[in-house]
């Protein structure tokens, strides 16, 4: 996997090849087919593993101290940060995550768990009255969505939008929705 998530980094997942894969990680390619039905199906565990890894940032983000803003603040730092880290990954993700897996379509699976750890903190943003009310779900759903397209554009439009011009707007918009 990090074999893989390496070539990714540096090249793109289209240029990824098995063989290369295999060599890097010092096993056979008959050894990576034990493990993997082929390219689509790494491509599904690397998407995978690090929604995971990107989810625990997030969290941590919505975890820590500060009004509700600064914590969805912290968390599209985190995104954000994530996204520029593995850039060819994730815009590879954007325009080819409807591969069907056992989760099911990548693209809806990621935005699903995405959208999920983001609930509660609309919820409580509800409960407290520093949101409207608003059906979680939905928010939650529209505002990952909303970021995870936007986070596609910045990286292909970096000069027309800077990082910073881009958490404002986007900490503009939904705050804008949200709060009362």
């Amino acid at each position: 996997m990090e074999a893989a998530a390496d070539i990714v980094r540096r090249e793109s997942f289209p240029r990824l090849r098995v063989e290369e894969v295999a060599s890097r990680a010092e096993v056979s390619v008959g050894t990576f087919y034990l493990y993997f039905d082929g390219k689509d199906d790494l491509f599904a565990h690397l998407v995978i593993e690090y929604t995971e890894r990107l989810r625990e940032r997030v969290r941590a983000a919505y975890a820590g101290p500060g009004t509700l803003i600064e914590r969805l603040e912290r968390s599209l730092e985190a995104y954000l940060s994530f996204v520029e880290e593995n850039e060819k990954g994730f815009l590879y993700f954007r325009d080819a995550g409807t591969i069907h897996t056992p989760v099911g379509r990548l693209s809806s699976w990621a935005l699903d768990q995405h959208a999920a750890d983001l609930r509660p903190l609309l919820e409580e943003g509800m409960k407290s009255g520093g949101f409207r009310h608003l059906d979680p779900q939905h928010t939650a759903q529209a505002i990952v969505g909303l970021m995870q397209h936007m986070a596609g554009w910045w990286l292909e439009h970096r000069e027309e939008c800077s990082r910073e011009e881009l958490t404002h707007f986007l900490l503009s918009l939904t705050g804008l929705g949200l709060q009362r």
